[in-house]
């Protein structure tokens, strides 16, 4: 007569996932002119231009921005609008 002997592994796993919420927006209104202020990829999006001419724009000066204590670069719209109007030789397409 055969033994059979039987073993029943019983392994218990448990999941943890950490989803990263994204930060409350900032409300940030331009000193200059009061304008409510938007990241710059954003604008880059409404504005149609690469993010690259409005750091050209910030870096002369032309537009108002303000750097928040993340490194994070806010830009008003409105002060972007006037600048690429007034020089359409900068405006090109991502």
């Amino acid at each position: 007569m055969k033994i059979i002997r039987r073993t029943n592994i019983i392994i218990k796993t448990k999941r943890s996932l950490t989803v990263p919420s994204k930060p409350a927006a900032e409300i940030i209104l331009c000193p200059q002119c009061a304008e409510l202020m938007t990241r710059t990829q954003m604008c880059a999006n409404f504005f149609e231009v690469s993010s690259r001419v409005i750091y050209r724009l910030i870096e002369a000066g032309e537009i108002h921005y303000i750097e928040t204590a993340v490194n994070a670069i806010y830009v008003c719209p409105l002060s972007l609008k006037n600048a690429l109007e007034t020089n359409p030789v900068i405006r090109f397409r991502k």
